[in-house]
């Protein structure tokens, strides 16, 4: 009889799985480390010793050791007879006894003092590859008698060790009076076994003279030697190992200790005196309610005075001057920061007098809005966590050199740390690249954000409350699911908090100094514009030319009478006089139109900063105009495939007349055409909006013209549900104005609209009318919907660029009404936020003022 067949494991794919677990040997080392930490021992020491040269003995059978002769880099292997051996080994017995010699140099150690393992646990989980006792199916793990979670659950954090050297060995005792068990395997065996229950693995017990407790990891025979005694190597390896167990002393909890050949180092976290120099915090909390339950992020900001009042260009020193150091001491700008439209946004702005931190800023968020709209993907509660970024100011100088703002920190430090990390419980989970985007501040046409090289910060997590969130197996990240999608998103949201509120901080200094400058200027006698300054000027300086050349001219034809000889010396004198006096009424006269130099000065600045604030706006309008390029050709190659899909929908339909089948497909063929006709419909809205439209000015009806629209958005408003209600006055409503520009500003109200409605049925966040009105008067229109309404943290900066209460995921640049708002102002007309509120008290309704373009009745 056949014995039965059985699925074995190939002994290779350890050696696949251990080159493809970890990136380095830093997290190789680590996850022996966060073993320490499940086994609930205070910390724990890893001792690295290049020049420690050892041999180990293990006895067996020829069978099962002769063949695992395979040297490593820095072991040597021998098999010989075992010297109490009854017999010679015969190399044919596979019963025989033999002793595998192996010589190795190099160690590295991990050791701790925790709970340990007794042979049971030792043959049943440790020596298990991916068998772990602290994985569970689902919920959150057991929690040790320390209070921890333990972080490991794969039972693959060994196989990382065969990066380090070739020989595993693990000395463990549960008590100091309790047995020293003792298990090894060499890596290198992988290569030699067909399968995995081949390779030779060594376990002994011995009396425990030592009194140890806890578990000492160590691999022998280092790989790569040259590399572990490179100079700086101790300083290399406990910098990044220092990255990888939190660098942040409020969430460090487990003292790490390292040795490199004798030389003792602490991986002590980044000094909290460093991040005490940050010019900028935020704090985030994402947990409950006391109130009401309910999940909520409470982000929170912190700024010192010399994050605005900067000394490091002559830009920054005009502003800190004026902002800062003027007559009120900076009564003025405290004011404005507290009335400003940018900063109603938040539930608290506060400003200290005198005080660690300069400003602070508190805003909350709740889940519902970071819920992603349906049809993208999922989003799930991640559960509590907290956060902190820290913003420093780095100068110019170079990386040996004190580098933020005056206060001693060395740029190098900050760049070495910079970045966002994720902790569980303290140990850093490894992240791809700039995850959070960080570096995306700097295409995104702000100035001031964010900056990766200037940010240090993390978000804590924990195994007893993030347990939803998996690691890969390779320790790269967390599996993307909709746990760590709904992590992501509050992650980004915190992101742009901190850059936000710098943002608006700083863009209202920018204001509040400007307003100061136009109101001297003013004052002055100068124009609130300074091109009309400057035009005046240079009026003044032809003037000035035209009499200093006249002056010029009647001196010279003096001067030449006088030289060509007068009658009488009392003629010289008389003829002289007359000369000088007209000589100094024209050098009056030049003086009396001489502009001041600071008069030209500080119009020439008023115009370069308002340059410069136009330059902030283009970059984010160039953006928009790429969208639109795109928007062109996509136009385009719409109504290319809309052509095929008609053709081939009328083929089939040629080609079934007649068969049983015809009337089945008819209803699909008439669903294809009604969806052409849509995307036609919505793809001809493009072509109005193209910059060459833009030039033409036609008259045409209001009402007509919002009824064209919806006709053209009608099937794909009905998909949404969505009803539309428009109301005509008696009287038609003529406006001659660009269409284009009109189309732009109902599409994007339109749109803007139908997002919110869509996101709030299916949220169920707020009971809604899914109905879009637009109510046509004599001097414009004014368009609502029945959703919750405008955020009252925004709305009284709605019109201003990049404000936008879209999650991330979400389309949405917060352009949208800055642009149609200044869309409308090239033709006098403007758009505003109606008071009007709705059951949910906030505002909702749009007010579009076209009187500046209506045709009266004389001029129809």
């Amino acid at each position: 009889m056949d014995e039965p067949a059985q699925l074995r494991v190939g002994s290779h794919v350890l050696i696949q799985l251990g080159r493809e677990l970890v990136t380095d040997v830093e997290q190789a080392i680590l996850e022996c480390v966060k073993n320490s930490y499940d086994a609930d021992s205070p910390g724990c020491r890893i001792e690295i010793d290049t020049r420690e040269r050892g041999t180990l003995y293990e006895h067996g059978t020829a069978g099962k050791l002769a063949r695992f002769t395979a040297p490593a880099e820095n072991v040597h292997v021998v098999v010989k007879p075992s010297e109490d051996a009854e017999k010679p080994a015969d190399a044919a017995d596979p019963t025989a006894l033999v002793t595998r010699q192996l010589d190795y140099m190099g160690r590295i150690t991990i050791e701790d003092t925790g709970d340990g393992l007794d042979a049971a646990q030792l043959r049943s989980s440790w020596l298990v590859i991916s068998k772990s006792r602290k994985r569970t199916s689902e919920g959150p793990k057991a929690k040790t008698l320390r209070g921890r979670t333990p972080l490991g659950d794969k039972g693959l954090g060994r196989l990382g060790t065969m990066k380090l050297g070739d020989i595993l060995l693990i000395e463990t005792a549960t008590s100091p009076e309790s047995d020293l068990w003792r298990a090894q395997f060499r890596w290198a065996d992988c290569d030699v076994a067909d399968t995995v229950d081949q390779i030779p693995v060594q376990i002994s017990n011995e009396a425990n003279s030592a009194g140890f407790k806890g578990t000492r990891v160590s691999v022998l025979g280092l790989n790569d030697m040259p590399e572990w005694r490179r100079p700086r190597r101790l300083n290399e390896i406990t910098r990044s190992l220092a990255q990888l167990i939190s660098p942040f002393e409020a969430t460090s909890t487990f003292p790490v200790g390292i040795v490199l050949d004798g030389v003792d180092q602490s991986l002590s976290g980044l000094a909290n005196e460093v991040l005490a120099r940050a010019v900028a915090e935020f704090h985030f909390r994402w947990d409950d309610d006391r109130q009401t339950g309910n999940r909520r992020l409470v982000a929170r900001a912190l700024m010192r005075k010399r994050l605005l009042a900067s000394e490091r260009n002559d830009k920054q020193k005009h502003k800190t001057e004026r902002a800062f150091n003027g007559p009120d001491r900076g009564e003025g700008f405290a004011k404005a920061l507290k009335s400003s439209g940018r900063m109603k946004q938040y539930d608290k702005v506060e400003v200290f007098d005198d005080a660690p931190w300069y400003l602070e800023i508190e805003r909350t968020f709740n889940w519902s809005d970071f819920f992603i709209e349906e049809g993208l993907a999922s989003t799930r509660d991640p559960g509590p966590f907290t956060g902190s970024f820290y913003y420093f100011h780095l100068n110019e100088r170079g990386p040996d050199e004190a580098a933020a703002a005056g206060v001693g920190v060395d740029s190098a430090v900050i760049k070495n740390m910079s970045g966002i990390s994720i902790l569980r419980d303290g140990f850093k989970v490894r992240s791809p690249g700039d995850w959070l985007g960080l570096s995306s501040e700097m295409t995104s046409g702000s100035t001031y954000g964010l900056r990766v090289d200037n940010t240090v910060g993390y978000f804590a997590l924990t195994g007893a409350e993030n347990f939803s969130l998996v690691e890969k197996s390779d320790r790269e990240g967390f599996v993307e699911d909709a746990t760590y999608r709904g992590f992501h998103t509050i992650a980004q949201r915190c992101q742009r908090f901190a850059s936000e509120a710098m943002e608006n901080t700083r863009r209202t200094l920018d204001k509040y100094v400007k307003d100061l400058d136009d109101r001297d200027a003013v004052q002055a006698g100068a124009s609130v514009d300074p091109l009309v300054d400057i035009s005046s000027n240079l009026q003044s300086a032809q003037h000035v030319k035209d009499v200093a050349d006249k002056a010029a001219s009647d001196l010279d034809r003096s001067i030449r009478r006088i030289e060509s000889g007068l009658d009488s010396g009392a003629d010289v004198v008389n003829e002289t006089m007359k000369v000088m006096k007209a000589t100094m009424a024209a050098i009056d006269e030049v003086r009396s139109k001489i502009v001041p130099p600071g008069g030209s000065d500080a119009a020439l600045k008023r115009l370069k900063r308002d340059m410069d604030d136009k330059q902030q706006q283009m970059v984010g309008l160039f953006e928009s105009a790429a969208v639109g390029l795109s928007a062109r050709g996509l136009a385009h190659e719409l109504r290319t495939h809309l052509a095929e899909i008609r053709q081939r929908a009328n083929a089939i339909e040629k080609s079934t007349k007649g068969s049983s089948g015809h009337q089945s497909i008819l209803p699909d063929l008439r669903a294809i055409r009604a969806s052409c006709s849509a995307i036609s419909g919505a793809a001809s809205l493009i072509d109005p909006m193209l910059p060459r439209s833009r030039a033409t000015k036609d008259t045409f009806s209001l009402g007509e013209f919002v009824g064209e629209y919806f006709e053209n958005r009608r099937l794909s408003l009905e998909k949404s549900e969505i009803a539309i209600e428009v109301a005509l006055p008696p009287e038609p409503t003529i406006v001659r104005m660009n269409r284009s520009r009109l189309l732009q500003v109902l599409d994007n109200l339109v749109r803007n609209s139908a997002y919110w409605l869509r996101r709030a049925a299916t949220s169920g966040s707020h009971p809604v009318d899914r109905k879009i009105t637009v109510q046509i008067d004599g001097r414009g229109f004014v368009l609502f919907d029945g959703g919750e309404g405008v955020d009252p943290h925004v709305a009284e900066s709605l019109f201003e660029m990049f404000v936008t209460t879209k999650p991330e995921g979400d389309p949405g640049q917060g352009l949208g009404l800055f642009i149609i708002s200044e869309l409308l102002s090239l033709d006098a007309c403007t758009i505003s936020l109606d008071n009007e509120r709705n059951p949910s008290g906030r505002r909702f309704k749009f007010d579009v003022d076209l009187h500046a373009v209506l045709l009266t009745g004389d001029r129809k």
